[in-house]
């Protein structure tokens, strides 16, 4: 009799590993359905706009307003230092947060290991990403956008 309930106790617990198993797999291929996903929503619902940028303005934090001609630059640092050619006046920025640089016709925001991290249309980013007129790029708490 005792054979029996041990066989019958490792049964189970067998089949509460395979359980466990499956519930991990379902959660990791629902996050990458729902990441896929999310990038897929944004690129059609924010399609690159071709309109050139003439400036960059600040249109949420401490300097709000503010703005600075970028027609003729090929590339300007951004953050909280006196040093950077767009200063954002904000203390959750890092002093020399980002850099904007053209390529081509194409403006694209490059973080400089800042420790807060520069987002993108609400994703941050590792790497330099290209922007487009209106696209929100987030230093701290400033957010600012090229404008036409």
């Amino acid at each position: 009799m005792d054979s029996a309930i041990l066989l019958i106790v490792r049964f189970g617990l067998l089949a509460l590993l395979w359980v466990l198993i499956i519930v991990v797999v379902w959660a990791l291929s629902k996050d990458i359905i729902k990441s896929s996903g999310v990038r897929r929503t944004k690129t059609q619902s924010n399609p690159i706009r071709r309109e050139k940028a003439n400036s960059v303005q600040v249109v949420e934090g401490p300097l709000k307003g503010s703005h600075m001609d970028v027609s003729g630059l090929e590339a300007f640092t951004l953050g909280r230092a006196d040093d950077n050619d767009f200063v954002l006046g904000d203390d959750f920025s890092s002093s020399r947060h980002a850099r904007l640089f053209r390529r081509g016709s194409d403006w694209f925001v490059e973080d400089l290991d800042s420790r807060n991290g520069t987002y993108v249309a609400g994703s941050r980013i590792e790497q330099p990403e290209r922007v487009s007129v209106g696209t929100d790029i987030k230093m701290g708490r400033t957010i600012v956008r090229l404008v036409p």
